[in-house]
């Protein structure tokens, strides 16, 4: 029999991988029925359980029917061999149901000379892996030697095949030395491969949206362009007509997601939240963007200009004014009364108090020191509060005074506005609708959910709700600055200071796709290096326009002027009364 012959080397073989290269990780040996007859299995693990954190030795029938930590079935610190005589593919198709199967490295140790391998590279259960190698025996004059091979599917040769079984050359330790000469990239040459990208191509700015040749740009768009001309492949993007970004409903997921998971897309790129459900069913990218939802409010109508005259000074400060004026006045006509026997008290009283309107005193009816000194500080009082008052008033004249503003979650939860959001499937409602929070909850019992049916404006119906001062719109904050100063909104709403659920925007792929932590590393350089949001600025740059930056008028009108007109009213009526009391007095 071929294997009895060669049967030292493939034991020596896999002892020295085992005890060598692939030291200091989880290892996993799996065997078919046959292979642990032709092979000493034990003394493999025995020799290998020195140098690994732990060793599990399973038959393929124990690994599909028995519970494992997931720790032993995935992960960058787990390497797996699997051991086997026999055409293992029923045993893979079995094994591709456990979505938590997918090893980083894995080696496949195949002891039949005659098994046709390529097939058994190009299962998808196999293709999960980041690094794959294949040991095959083969008989060549008379000897025997272990051919080695990787799988680089995406890769194409000279004739357009897929190259599934790439040879690596005859294994011997001098030749593969190392861990990078033993596990080679797969994924650094895409060999001009088609990436299928499932977008929605609107309500995304500026990370994605429809240029005006049709095509789909934005930020993401320029960065995974960036990422496919270093990687050499192409990205075709699918745009997904339901505008659903998808959501999981019963176990199914619907929209763009439904796509990647069912419909065999390999990409999506809009600015996606990362949740429990996403990272569950999917693979995602290092995040690349960190973000909230924000809430638009109408800023509250400006006081009436009457109440400008007013507006300077609290209620406390004039309530504080008028007592302290009334106890000042009062004390010292009391008190020149009863020490000086002066017969005009309530005459002091009022020119002391008439101070305050800025009318003159005749101080030659309180000539006592004690007096002038106590009229100094009322005097000096006075010219504060005066210079306070005038200044102050010459604010809000210019610029409207305006109620407070709704600032924080709960005020809003109190507050008559509606939360609304467009109905594009996102978990926000339902999480707020579920929160233990009290003001949360709220939050999520008052939303109002608006089916996106304009697809060239969706916000506009909820805008306009917010401009009426009913509705108070909740959106992804970076866009909802971006729709803000688009629609120049910005002097007739405002942006809460409380945000909601602070979340991180990654690309999602299917899941265990081998290649995902290739295009993390690439868009985190991108990140890491600025050259994102760089692009990213650029693109809202570009969307907003010069015709949309906000100015201000800077000039006043008849309506600014009204208060000072009142004022000067108000002067007249308050000089010719205390005339008036000056000469009935």
């Amino acid at each position: 029999m071929l294997i009895s012959k060669g049967g030292f080397l493939v034991q020596d073989t896999l002892t020295t991988l085992a005890s060598g290269l692939l030291r200091g990780r989880d290892l996993l040996l799996v065997t078919d029925d046959h292979s642990q007859f032709l092979l000493d299995v034990g003394w493999v693990v025995l020799v290998a359980g020195a140098s690994y954190t732990s060793v599990l030795l399973v038959s393929q029938h124990s690994l599909l029917h028995t519970s494992h930590p997931t720790h032993h079935t995935q992960g960058s610190l787990l390497t797996a061999i699997l051991l086997f005589h026999h055409d293992p593919t029923d045993f893979l198709l079995l094994l591709a149901d456990n979505k938590h199967w997918n090893p980083c490295y894995l080696v496949l140790f195949c002891l039949d000379p005659h098994l046709n391998t390529t097939t058994v590279l190009s299962q998808p259960v196999v293709q999960r892996s980041k690094f794959i190698l294949l040991l095959q025996p083969a008989v060549q004059g008379g000897h025997t030697r272990l051919l080695a091979y990787t799988s680089r599917p995406v890769h194409r040769d000279k004739l357009g095949w897929s190259v599934a079984k790439t040879p690596l050359g005859v294994w011997s330790p001098d030749r593969f030395h190392s861990l990078q000469a033993l596990f080679p990239p797969r994924f650094h040459d895409f060999g001009g491969q088609v990436l299928k990208v499932s977008v929605v191509c609107a309500n995304d700015q500026p990370f994605l949206y429809a240029a005006n040749n049709g095509s789909c740009t934005g930020g993401n768009s320029d960065a995974a362009q960036i990422i496919a001309k270093k990687l050499n492949f192409q990205v075709a993007y699918i745009d997904f007509e339901e505008r659903m970004w998808g959501s999981k409903k019963n176990g199914t997921w619907d929209g763009m997601f439904g796509e990647l998971i069912y419909e065999g897309k390999d990409l999506v790129i809009n600015s996606q939240d990362i949740t429990a459900d996403t990272i569950s069913d999917f693979d995602w990218t290092y995040p690349y963007w960190e973000n909230s939802y924000g809430i638009i409010l109408e800023v509250p109508q400006p006081l009436s200009q009457w109440r400008n005259t007013l507006y300077p000074f609290s209620p406390l400060t004039w309530g504080m004014v008028f007592l302290t004026t009334v106890v000042i006045s009062s004390a010292l006509a009391f008190l020149v009364h009863r020490v000086h026997h002066v017969s005009d008290p309530i005459g002091i009283a009022f020119q002391v108090a008439a101070v305050l309107l800025g009318q003159a005193m005749d101080d030659r009816k309180v000539r006592m020191w004690w007096v002038r000194v106590w009229l100094l500080s009322w005097w000096l009082v006075v010219d504060i509060l005066a210079v306070v008052y005038t200044g102050n008033l010459v604010a809000v004249l210019t610029i409207p005074a305006y109620p407070s503003r709704i600032q924080t979650l709960q005020d809003l939860a109190q507050s008559h506005f509606i939360p609304s959001m467009l109905d594009f499937g996102l978990f926000l409602p339902e999480a707020l609708k579920s929160s233990s929070n009290p003001t949360l909850a709220t939050l999520g019992k008052k939303m109002f959910l608006d089916p996106p049916n304009d697809c060239l404006d969706p916000y506009g119906l909820l805008l306009e709700r917010v401009q009426r001062g009913t509705h108070a719109l909740i959106i992804s904050y970076d866009y909802l600055i971006f729709i803000q100063r688009k629609k120049q909104l910005t002097r007739s709403t405002y942006i809460m200071d409380d945000k909601l659920y602070k979340t991180y925007f990654s690309w999602f792929l299917r899941r265990n796709t081998p290649y995902t932590t290739i295009l993390s590393d690439h868009l985190t350089r991108l990140v890491e290096t600025g050259i994102l949001a760089k692009i990213i600025d650029t693109h809202v740059g570009r969307l907003i326009g010069e015709e949309s930056k906000v100015r201000g008028d800077g000039v006043l009108n008849l309506g600014h002027l009204q208060g000072a007109f009142i004022v000067l009213a108000l002067g007249l009526v308050a000089a010719s009364f205390t005339l008036m009391l000056e000469h009935l007095v």
